[in-house]
């Protein structure tokens, strides 16, 4: 592998790690890895292509791991479960994407595919490309991890100007000029993923964070009241019931959100998981009025009209 590819990875991995995570990793001494064995507990792997065809795996340790998640979530974990798992392949993703752009500046334009996770305690990391994989061990307060990366350039070298006849070199800005423009049509086409692995790269792109747009609906269905005063014991019904299912709708959304967005902002996140015990009492109050209002409704009028002795009649 060529070396020149180490620094992109190592920085692309810490501006991830600072991002994502709030903390800061400390990159450890590269080394040289010729079997298969992953060097942790779970590994997110991603393949290459264009410039430079290889992988990437990014292995943690259990411990490591759950805390890193812990604290990009806000939440506590003690185990790899469904979010964790989700969480490795946004970072292997993530990493990728910063490293890769780091390469353009080096004129490499590489393509990445989609994240596998695997994991267990003596699972294996294969490469797509043949030969050892450089392996660079960072530090973090939840414990280490890795990246372990195997890329085979793909681009040529130039060669050095020849010499002419009696030993004095061409001039390089001559040599290297081509005297003749070649036709259009033989030009090498540029690089297209999709043509070179449609079946990889003709994948969708994961859906994209969305905006806090239930924000306004929680506070208006928690903090607002509405007044039946007005309404008859059959419309009082039937306003109760179109509200209990936007409140079930709101609810729902507001779950959906937080399994499809393992990287949501984290007050965002903290905001709707508040919400939810909110909501579960209001759904449970709605139904109670509901079944309430339905035993009124069948009553005969003269006791429906006529308030419980010692009770006052009241209206929500």
């Amino acid at each position: 592998m060529d070396v020149k590819f180490i620094n992109p990875f190592i920085y692309g991995t810490m501006d991830v790690m600072e991002k994502m995570a709030f903390t800061t990793p400390s990159a450890g001494k590269p080394f040289a890895k010729v079997n298969d064995a992953a060097c942790g507990d779970i590994s997110g792997i991603i393949g290459m292509t264009g410039d430079a065809t290889g992988s990437l795996a990014l292995s943690f340790s259990e411990a490591c791991i759950v805390g890193l998640v812990g604290r990009m979530l806000g939440e506590h974990y003690t185990e790899i479960n469904r979010a964790v798992l989700d969480a490795v392949g946004e970072l292997t993703n993530m990493i990728s994407g910063s490293s890769r752009k780091l390469m353009e500046k080096d004129d490499l334009k590489v393509f990445a595919a989609i994240p596998t996770v695997v994991f267990g305690k003596a699972h294996l990391v294969r490469h797509v490309v043949k030969g050892p994989s450089i392996v660079i061990p960072f530090e973090t307060p939840f414990g280490a991890f890795v990246i372990d990366v195997c890329l085979k350039t793909n681009v040529r070298h130039r060669c050095e100007a020849p010499a002419r006849p009696g030993g004095e070199p061409f001039n390089a800005a001559i040599f290297e000029k081509p005297s003749v423009a070649r036709p259009a049509e033989k030009l090498r086409p540029a690089f297209d993923p999709k043509a070179h692995n449609p079946a990889v790269f003709a994948r969708t792109a994961p859906p994209q964070a969305k905006p806090d747009i239930l924000q306004e609906r929680i506070e208006k269905d928690l903090t607002g009241r509405v007044s039946y005063a007005q309404h008859s014991a059959a419309e009082r019904i039937d306003a109760l019931r179109r509200l209990l299912a936007e409140i079930n709708q709101t609810r729902d959304e507001i779950l959906k959100q937080l399994k499809d967005q393992p990287f949501m902002e984290i007050a965002q996140r903290q905001r709707y998981k508040k919400a939810l015990p909110a909501y579960d009492a209001k759904i449970k109050r709605l139904k109670l009025d509901i079944a309430a209002a339905e035993m009124l409704l069948r009553m005969p009028g003269e006791e429906r009209e006529q308030p419980a002795a010692g009770k006052p009649a009241t209206d929500k």
